[in-house]
């Protein structure tokens, strides 16, 4: 019985959001819709999140998950990057001690490149630095790399992008076509445009509390062509991808595992998905288009975390 109510419950409560949503906001623009290109990385629909998941982990950031991604069949991948003390960029999510367990026993402390670099992370994987990445893509030049960087500080978010793009530019200038950075904000585009033109480039909104009109306006009157966002922005106001897709503006969800998420989300007009998922795309897209079994109880149990 318990369980009955907290399901009722819960389809009242998605109900209401979706109307009280519905009236802020339509989701209608006036005019003709307009397409904006993203180069073709964009024709992916599965984004390999954090480098991919590998043994049933995630989050590893790991040259190993990128390899096994990538012969999986993966071409477009998401790191997440922080900056050292020492200011060097390593691909990792945050700085806790999780998947590099006793790492100096500094649990959460900001640590040297070298000091990370000479842990395995989960005592098997390899860490990678910035360097790192660029001499992959330089080997596998049909690899697209998105781009999660951690800062929030105007200052940081300056340091962060002058250092990763110098060291593009050392290694081989034309990778930074295919480096695809997140942005969080209006300020966050303007600080790293004024540092280097990202020809393509995501507007992500897992930090944003902004309106869907805000959202759509930016994306139109800065001709971005993709939008990343967590599972809840889509439900608590689903014509935001609609409205989207009107502009040609293709719409990502993270972090979606389950192939009955994933088509739950595409009969919203969700295009792509970041992923753990161990299959490769060509199966996912396989059983995503062949629809069976999905019920309410799919949706209540979303991860709605990045």
């Amino acid at each position: 019985m318990i369980k009955k109510i907290a399901l009722l419950s819960a389809i009242i409560t998605l109900v209401l959001i979706w109307c009280g949503w519905g009236i802020i906001w339509s989701g209608k623009e006036n005019g003709a819709s307009t397409s904006y290109s993203s180069g073709g990385w964009a024709e992916n629909q599965f984004i390999a999140h954090a480098m991919g998941g590998i043994d049933g982990s995630s989050n590893t950031n790991s040259y190993e998950a990128f390899i096994t991604s990538y012969n999986r069949g993966y071409r477009l991948f998401e790191a997440d990057l922080l900056q050292t003390t020492d200011g060097m960029l390593i691909a990792r999510h945050d700085w806790s001690q999780k998947l590099q367990p006793g790492l100096l026993d500094q649990s959460g402390a900001v640590l040297t490149s070298l000091q990370l670099e000479s842990s395995l992370i989960m005592g098997k994987y390899q860490p990678l630095v910035w360097n790192d990445i660029l001499q992959l893509m330089q080997k596998y030049p049909d690899f697209n790399l998105i781009i999660d960087t951690k800062a929030n500080s105007k200052k940081r978010i300056q340091q962060q992008f002058e250092f990763l793009v110098n060291e593009a530019h050392r290694t081989d200038p034309s990778l930074l076509e295919r480096i695809i950075p997140e942005i969080f904000s209006p300020e966050m585009y303007a600080i790293i445009m004024k540092i280097h033109p990202f020809p393509n480039k995501i507007y992500s909104l897992y930090k944003s509390g902004d309106s869907a009109a805000s959202i759509v306006k930016f994306v139109k009157d800065n001709h971005i062509s993709v939008v990343a966002m967590p599972t809840y922005r889509v439900f608590i106001n689903p014509n935001l991808v609609q409205s989207l897709n009107e502009l040609g503006v293709r719409s990502y969800v993270h972090t979606v595992n389950s192939p009955k998420i994933m088509t739950i989300l595409r009969s919203f007009g969700v295009h792509g998905f970041y992923t753990d998922q161990e299959a490769s795309p060509e199966t996912l897209v396989q059983v995503i288009d062949n629809p069976r079994n999905i019920n309410l109880q799919d949706i209540l149990t979303l991860n709605w975390k990045k």
